[in-house]
C-alpha cells in the first residue's frame, strides 16, 4: 500500500511539475478555469466531510445525487488548473483526460465495486442502480441518509486538508505568474 502512495504521490508531482513548466498563463486563462477548479474543490470538500469509508454505504451530501462525487472533483481539478494554466497545457489536458478515462476510472470501478458489493451487498446494488458515477442526477437517492457534513470526516478520516492545500497553493503560483506575463 505505501509503494503505490509512492507512485501516486510521484505521478502527480511529475504532472505538476508539467504543468508549471507548459504553464503559460493570462488572466482570461485564469479566468476560464478558476471556476472549474473550485466547484472541483468544493465538491471534493462537500463529499469528503460525508464519506466513512467501509463502515456506512455513504448516501448523504452529493452522494445522494451520484456515486463519484470524489472523482467527479478530481475530473473538474484537471480541466480547471489546465485552462488555468494556458499555454501548451492542453497537452497535458488531453493526456489526463485519457489517463482519467481509460485507466484510472476503469481500474478504480472494478477494484471499489466489488470492494463495496462485497460490504453491502444488495444495498449498494439499490444504490448505485440510481446513482450514476460522474453526472449528478436531479433528485437525490430516495433512500439517502440524512446525515450532515462533518468536519472530522473531511480532516481526521479523509484528510482532503492536503488537496485543499495544494489545489490553493497551485492557484496561487498560476495567479503569480500570470501577473507577472
Amino acid at each position: 500500500m505505501k509503494k503505490k502512495r509512492i507512485y501516486q504521490a510521484v505521478f502527480l508531482g511529475t504532472g505538476v511539475l508539467a504543468l508549471l513548466i507548459l504553464a503559460r498563463p493570462n488572466w482570461n486563462s485564469m479566468l476560464f478555469g478558476l471556476p472549474f477548479v473550485i466547484a472541483g474543490e468544493a465538491i471534493r470538500v462537500w463529499a469528503a466531510g460525508h464519506l466513512q469509508r467501509n463502515r456506512n454505504l455513504t448516501t448523504s451530501g452529493p452522494y445522494a445525487y451520484l456515486r463519484d462525487p470524489l472523482y467527479l472533483g478530481r475530473l473538474f481539478l484537471l480541466v480547471g488548473f489546465c485552462t488555468m494554466a494556458g499555454g501548451h497545457a492542453w497537452i497535458l489536458l488531453l493526456i489526463g483526460l485519457g489517463v482519467f478515462f481509460f485507466h484510472y476510472m476503469p481500474r478504480k470501478y472494478q477494484k471499489e465495486i466489488s470492494r463495496l458489493e462485497e460490504i453491502f451487498g444488495d444495498e449498494y446494488r439499490r444504490y448505485a442502480s440510481w446513482t450514476r458515477s460522474l453526472i449528478p442526477r436531479l433528485s437525490p437517492y430516495p433512500h439517502a441518509d440524512k446525515r450532515h457534513w462533518s468536519f472530522e470526516l473531511f480532516w481526521k478520516e479523509n484528510r482532503e486538508q492536503y488537496l485543499l492545500s495544494g489545489v490553493l497553493l497551485l492557484t496561487f503560483v498560476l495567479a503569480s505568474r500570470a501577473a507577472l506575463l
